[in-house]
């Protein structure tokens, strides 16, 4: 039996059903995942149980190649690979994992010069309530822009940083302050050729060549543009989800922080390495 693709719920993504990721996944199989990756930005991947993190590992290499995040006191101990992101404490009152890994609208690692290409999550255990993520699709906000607004801001370029949005893990030194790094407002997608926006409010600082004032109104110009409903998604997470999306298309957010203390979430994480987006 093949695979089969049906949209999600909402604006964006599609999910793929008929394929097992704790098995070899097939040459042809392969190429279904990356295709409706590049075509429709968001993939779910359900009643994934019981995965195990090779498994998990094997899955995002499909989509390249994998790099460990910065927080590697939240490294799976099996390997620095994954990422666990959990509200769980443990017996001894540690921490199984992060607990809110970004309940604001971002793009991941866009504060590098060369930024995600791609993340995948696992879901291990999820509640019955809380803790969607939201996507933003901004391949089709930028489409959306009157023209005047599209060469307004052809050639502009932002600056991003990990912690323009305040975290405590910056605050308390865990982590060391990343520098500055600049990418285009516009971004064109290195391989489908699609223009999409490539701003988000957790990191990026100011636009370049513009006074503070002119800068902040054009950000926020651009955010309430994307985040119209036409625009957005809610994922709503079960237990063996596998779930990856394109960086260079979507920004997105958690609510982990609105999160009941006594329901428990936790996902394994992997990020795909992207390249430069000049």
């Amino acid at each position: 039996m093949g695979l089969s693709i049906r949209p999600l719920d909402g604006n964006l993504g599609v999910e793929i059903s008929g394929i097992d990721l704790s098995a070899e996944i097939s040459t042809a199989d392969q190429a279904t995942f990356y295709q409706a990756f590049l075509e429709h930005h968001v993939v779910v991947i359900r009643d994934q149980l019981g995965l195990s993190p090779e498994q998990v590992v094997a899955a995002s290499r499909v989509l390249g190649e994998l790099e460990p995040h910065l927080f590697e006191q939240y490294h799976h101990p099996e390997t620095p690979l994954l990422l666990v992101l959990s509200n769980r404490i443990e017996a001894d009152g540690t921490a199984r994992g992060l607990a809110d890994a970004g309940s604001f609208w971002h793009s991941d690692v866009s504060y590098k010069q060369s930024p995600a290409k791609a993340t995948m999550l696992y879901a291990v255990e999820t509640p019955d309530q809380g803790g969607d993520t939201l996507f933003c699709d901004m391949t089709a906000a930028y489409a959306g822009l009157p023209e005047q607004t599209k060469h307004r801001i052809d050639g502009l370029t932002a600056v991003h940083n990990y912690a323009h949005t305040r975290r405590e893990i910056f605050d308390s030194g865990q982590v060391d302050r990343p520098p500055d790094c600049i990418h285009p407002v516009v971004r064109i997608h290195p391989e489908t050729g699609r223009k999409s926006l490539y701003i988000n409010p957790a990191y990026t600082v100011r636009i370049e060549g513009m006074d503070a004032a002119a800068s902040e109104a054009l950000k926020d110009e651009l955010f309430e543009h994307c985040l119209q409903d036409r625009f957005r998604m809610r994922f709503n997470w079960r237990t063996g989800d596998v779930v990856a999306w394109d960086n260079a298309a979507v920004m997105h957010s958690a609510t982990t922080k609105n999160l009941d203390p006594a329901k428990h979430r936790t996902l394994w994480r992997t990020i795909v390495s992207g390249g430069p987006t000049n």
